[in-house]
This record gives C-alpha cells, structure tokens and sequence, in this order.
C-alpha cells in the first residue's frame, strides 16, 4: 500500500468508494494538494492502470520515439523496425541517466553520458570498454518494458505490467465515438504545458458542461451552452457527456459521412481514466494527457486531431484557435481555485444536477475506489 493516509482522508474516500446511495459531492481541499495522497495516485493510479502516452501519429515510422514520465516512472515509447509500438524504461542500465528526451528519430538509443546504446528492441548493443569487466554480460543489460495497449488511435502504458486488458473497459463508451471515426484523424498539432492546478481537478473541469456557458462565454457558450449538455454513459474507465450544439451555431466540416445528425450537431467529451481527456467533434479533436508533476502541478500534453487533407483548412485554423482561447480560460479558473485549496472555509457541497456534474461523480468514485483503504 506504501503511503498511509490520515483517518480523516481514509473515512471520506471510503465512504465515496462503497456508498452507493451517496448524494454527489465536491470533494475538499487536501483532496487536491495533499502530497501523501499524490503519491498514493502514482501508485494506485498512475503504475497500475492504463496511461495514455500520446497519438500514434506522433511515431508513424519506425525509429521515432517520444519521451513521458509516467507517476515515479520515465518512458520512451517508439515504434520498432518491424513497425510495432513499444514502451520501455527510458533509463540508462549503466548509471540512471535518460537515453532520450521530448520527440525524435533515432535507430539506436545511445545514453548521453557514456553512450551505452541500445536497439529499439531495447537489447543492450554496445557499451564502451565494458569488454574489460570479468563479470558483464551485456545480455543482461537490455531495457525493462512495458505493457502497450493501442485503442483508436491513441497509446496507452501500463508501467506494472500487470494491468487487464483496456479496451473491454471502454465497451460502452464504443457507440457514442464509433461514428467520429477519431482514430483514422491525425495529429496537426502537438504541445506542452505546465499548470499550477491538481491533475485531478483538470479532468474535472474538462468533463463537465456546468462552467461552460460562464467561464467560456464568449468563446463556448455561443455555439454549446450549459443546457444542452448531457450526461452519456460511464464505466469502470471512462465517463463521458455530449455538448450539442446551438441551432444558430455553423455546422463544422468536413465530417465523416457516418455521423447521425445529431453528431454533426454535437462533441462527445470523455475521459479513459486517469490521465486522458479528449473532445471529439465532428471536424477535428483537442486531446490533453496528463502527466502530473507534484500535488499541485500538471504537465500537460495537448493536441488536435483532424481528417485527412483538413490540415490547411480555414475551419481547422479556427479551431486551433478556438482551442487555445478556451483552454487558457480554463488554466486561469483552475489556479485560481488551486489557491484556495488551503483555506479551512473551502465547503464541501452537492454538485450540479447528473446532465452537468455527473461525470465528476463517476471520477471521483474511481479515484476513492483505488486509493481507498477499505478496497485494498
């Protein structure tokens, strides 16, 4: 179990994690700043579960690679010469320096500080001068690896390699995504940002439709509103809600010849628990992957997806656009209400009807059901 919480912390989250007839709840501040959870979530969460890397479009061809650090764990994820997508420890057998950082090409790993090189079968190749020690077999030095699960489009890493498989977890989030046909989209744009919020108060945000038509009003709300929101289905990992779009809002091309016209006229927003968030529209896509820093940072990857030839497309411009300007809405909400994680009057209250905050209730229930000690 490693980091006990105080009795306080366990009572809440055991509650949250096995009543089932409880009323929906904020959660209070030491929920998002206490360091001792944190490390419970790197644990529980983080090492356990399925953890969204990044978009298979970021390593098409062989050699690429791309760097993450995954809870206490650092990861370079590539893609091999025989074309498979492969996730290793992104450290150095010799002395614990990382092989690579951030996106690039390479047809070995070699280690900056020694150049100890290894193959993107994660086979130990060369070591200089290790030929001298008795005792070194370099058979031995290859680079552990990890779990990888591919689900549309998007790759996921389980770093304990005892995870069960990912997509049966997601059969009930199928037909709300189905038709958007998100994983034939590719990445056009790809970056990094660090917040001064809790992870989990940016899945949070992200997932409900209550703040929309405040925070974002001259942004979101003209084109989906608070109230045309609703609550989609929910599983062991995932949740998931549908922003439909005003009537007088303009129909986002192009779209895929699948969609009903309801999904032309909507996004679905979802989460593949615990760091993966992603709002899928007709058009194009934003995804955020988060990669938590501490109790109170996050580091953040985010991307937008879009159709084949829609990279020059004014409508895509717009959208990026768009994306950012909500997005920094969002950061100056969120470490705002991180600065008042510390104040003893930061109440603990009922959230907005299921259609708008149900989906926080689904995340906080998963996050109370792993860290609890009750579920241990």
């Amino acid at each position: 179990m490693g980091v006990v919480l105080d009795s306080q912390q366990n009572e809440l989250l055991n509650a949250v994690a096995c009543d089932e007839t409880r009323s929906a709840h904020s959660m209070p501040g030491w929920y998002y700043n206490d360091n001792a959870l944190f490390e419970r979530e790197k644990s529980e969460l983080f090492a356990s579960g399925w953890v969204c890397a990044g978009h298979v479009s970021e390593i098409a061809k062989p050699g690429q690679y791309m760097a993450v650090t995954i809870g206490n764990e650092p990861v370079v994820v590539l893609r091999d010469r025989e074309d498979h997508v492969r996730a290793y420890s992104n450290v150095c057998r010799h002395r614990g320096m990382a092989l690579v950082e951030g996106k690039g090409k390479a047809a070995v790993l070699t280690c900056p500080y020694h150049a100890w090189s290894y193959g993107l079968d994660g086979r130990l190749r060369k070591a200089p001068y290790m030929d001298a020690v008795a005792d070194f077999d370099i058979s031995n030095c290859s680079l552990p690896e990890f779990g990888v699960e591919e689900w549309r489009g998007f790759i996921f890493v389980n770093t304990n390699n005892d995870a069960s498989p990912l997509a049966p977890k997601l059969a009930d989030l199928e037909p709300h995504v189905a038709n958007y046909r998100f994983e034939e989209r590719h990445s056009i744009e790809t970056w990094f940002e660090e917040w001064g919020t809790n992870w989990k108060a940016l899945i949070e945000n992200f997932m409900e439709g209550y703040h929309l038509s405040v925070t974002h009003a001259t942004t979101l709300d003209p084109i989906t509103p608070t109230e045309l929101c609703e609550k989609l289905a929910s599983g062991e990992g995932f949740t998931a809600y549908r922003s439909n779009y005003r009537d007088s809002s303009q129909q986002r091309e192009p779209f895929p010849k699948e969609l009903t016209e309801q999904e032309r006229r909507s996004s679905v927003l979802f989460s593949v628990f615990p760091n993966f968030v992603i709002t899928v529209g007709p058009n194009c896509a934003v995804f955020l992957i988060l990669l938590p820093e501490t109790s109170q940072t996050v580091n953040i990857k985010m991307g937008i997806l879009v159709q084949e030839g829609a990279d020059d497309l004014q409508a895509t411009t717009d959208y990026i656009n768009l994306a950012h300007e909500f997005n920094a809405e969002d950061r100056a909400m969120l470490e705002a209400i991180q600065r008042n994680t510390r104040t003893k009057h930061r109440p603990v209250s009922s959230l907005a009807p299921e259609s708008f905050e149900g989906t926080i209730w689904d995340f906080t229930r998963y996050v109370a059901r792993h860290i609890s000690e009750a579920a241990s």
